[in-house]
């Protein structure tokens, strides 16, 4: 059986989102690959180092990009041994059913280590790590604010507790003075002056 098969068969999915999260929840080391979806809005991406990306004021965007091969991280040793290894599987020894173009400038390897993602860009030399590239608490507050009764329970965690009603509306302090009744006022005690004594 193919990996991309196997991988597609144990998370149950075979769509590139699904793909994603089900790397991003792998318990095991994982790796992704992505490479850019064949659109009109990706042409001026396609194939471009990080420095021509920079000069357009382009930054890569995960909804440019779908998933086309995920599978456990079997290799070990540093990361950089780990990202050569997958840019030499991917162009010398690629797997059967990988579907994908070699692995090329614009293409992003996402590296699940110890529970960890990092995403490296495929430069012109080497790999540029992008820190940014996966928001995954955008994704799930996006979709918690979706399923979620009550927008003071947005905490990672859906439909957690019962809704708070908002809280009565409040008069002003000025309101409550000027709708309190004066109180009554007596005449202020008259000052008595002592007298003089006159000797």
């Amino acid at each position: 059986m193919s990996e991309i098969k196997k991988w597609d068969e144990v998370n149950g999915t075979d769509d590139s989102g699904q793909r994603m999260e089900a790397f991003l929840d792998s318990a095991t080391d994982s790796y992704a690959i992505l490479q850019l979806r064949h659109s009109d809005e990706t042409i001026y991406e396609r194939f471009f180092s990080m420095r021509e990306l920079g000069r357009m004021g382009i930054t890569p965007d995960i909804d440019h990009y779908e998933v086309v091969y995920v599978g456990e991280l079997t290799k070990q040793g540093d990361q950089i041994d780990v990202l050569e290894g997958m840019f030499t599987k991917f162009n010398i020894d690629r797997p059967e059913d990988f579907k994908g173009h070699s692995l090329s400038v614009s293409d992003i390897v996402a590296l699940k280590v110890g529970g960890v993602v990092s995403c490296h860009y495929v430069d012109s030399i080497g790999f540029a790590e992008l820190p940014d590239f996966i928001r995954r608490e955008n994704h799930l507050k996006n979709a918690e604010m979706a399923m979620e009764d009550d927008y003071g329970m947005i905490d990672g965690i859906i439909n957690n507790g019962p809704k708070q009603e908002p809280p009565a509306e409040r008069t002003s302090i000025l309101e409550q003075l000027k709708q309190m009744s004066p109180p009554a006022r007596s005449a202020p005690p008259a000052k008595t002056i002592p007298e003089r004594d006159e000797r």
